[in-house]
């Protein structure tokens, strides 16, 4: 299957008549759909064999990853890809509308009816594209389902509520996410009367105001406990800074005098490849001042393309305590839950190389993907 298409040199299209190109633009466009639907039959049968955890991975978005170099968002489209029941192929965002119009159909609209929605998508996919598919979906839904479903009880228990933020290069933090309808009016009742312009000369814009409202809000609000200690900021200064008294820092210096007024500072000397040196002393269990260090290290969990938060990770002994390990900067690593069983399970390997964690694959993923050891 590593061959199935015919690949003609780009050097020679422009021998090619519009219609001629345009019916090899078709054809490519065909097999392109067809290698898809190959890859998801393959997915399906992965899935049906359970071989992610024969292999040793927690999921099969995680083995797709792996595998594949692809994001988790894609990894799990291409699970919901695989899960559509249609005959023939189709482009990923075609199908991501019938698995959406499958998902929003209740649980009493029988199989056949279901089939049936699936068929009558597929055969106008033929000629629409995505966006225009999402109308008739709708009608379909709306037809079979008029009255909508009612929530259910754990519905009401458990509310969606997403928030989403990602810190940017100059440490200003962009953010998105959606309430359910009762904690969205609890936030415009708070925020409200603190987005009101403070008198008639005020020029800032409403959302200049409602986003100073929220700063307001987040500087006057009560914190809590993570890891058993309350929120802290890490000030971190190279050990040649320290030594010349010279120096530039992310955030200005007024800016950290004014957050460290009513914050805990946590000083960490850090060496030329900006590995912590002096972090405070070492014990059995990883103490708090390692565990400060992992983070200022690693960041978040150090698994190449996973960036969840430090607070949730675990500190991974490279070398095990019980094979002469010792709870040292330079014997831990941080590690989500899902790649810290990875870790323990697959065949994978983490060093420390010029005081960063370096991960090696397993053999048998290295020879078809040929990846090398990589942070």
């Amino acid at each position: 299957m590593t061959a199935f298409v015919e690949t003609r040199p780009a050097a020679g299209l422009w021998r090619l008549g519009d219609a001629e190109l345009l019916g090899e633009l078709q054809d490519a466009e065909v097999v392109l759909r067809q290698a898809y639907a190959r890859v998801l039959g393959l997915v399906a049968e992965a899935d049906a064999r359970g071989v992610a955890e024969r292999v040793g991975y927690p999921s099969l978005a995680e083995l797709l990853r792996g595998v594949l170099c692809v994001s988790k968002k894609e990894a799990r489209q291409r699970i919901a890809h695989a899960g559509v029941p249609v005959a023939v192929p189709l482009e990923p965002e075609q199908l991501s509308v019938i698995d959406r119009v499958l998902r929003e159909l209740p649980p009493h609209v029988d199989q056949t009816e279901r089939g049936h929605a699936v068929e009558v998508l597929a055969a106008a996919a033929q000629t629409l594209d995505a966006s225009n598919l999402v109308p008739l979906g709708r009608e379909i839904v709306n037809r079979l389902d008029p009255d909508g479903a009612l929530p259910s009880e754990d519905e009401l228990a458990h509310p969606r509520r997403e928030f989403r933020y990602d810190t940017r290069r100059d440490g200003s933090v962009r953010f998105h996410g959606c309430l359910d309808a009762e904690t969205g009016a609890l936030l415009g009742a708070i925020l409200s009367p603190l987005a009101k312009p403070h008198d008639a000369h005020d020029t800032r814009t409403l959302p200049e105001r409602q986003g100073d409202a929220f700063a307001e809000l987040l500087e006057t609000s009560t914190t809590p406990t993570e890891g058993g200690e309350r929120p802290h900021i890490a000030v971190t200064v190279p050990l040649t800074t320290l030594q010349t008294g010279l120096g530039t820092t992310e955030l200005a210096p007024s800016a950290i005098r004014r957050l460290a007024c009513d914050a805990k500072v946590l000083p960490a000397v850090l060496g030329s490849n900006s590995e912590p040196l002096d972090i405070g002393r070492i014990s059995y269990t990883v103490p708090p001042s390692i565990r400060r260090a992992l983070t200022i290290r690693d960041r978040h969990c150090a698994f190449p393309g996973c960036t969840i938060r430090p607070s949730t990770c675990h500190a991974h002994h490279i070398t095990h305590w019980a094979n002469g390990g010792d709870t040292a900067l330079t014997n831990l690593v941080l590690l989500c839950g899902t790649h810290h069983r990875l870790i323990h399970h697959s065949g994978w390997t983490v060093r420390i190389t010029n005081g960063r964690p370096e991960f090696t694959p397993p053999n048998w993923l290295r020879r078809r993907t040929g990846r090398p050891a990589r942070r």
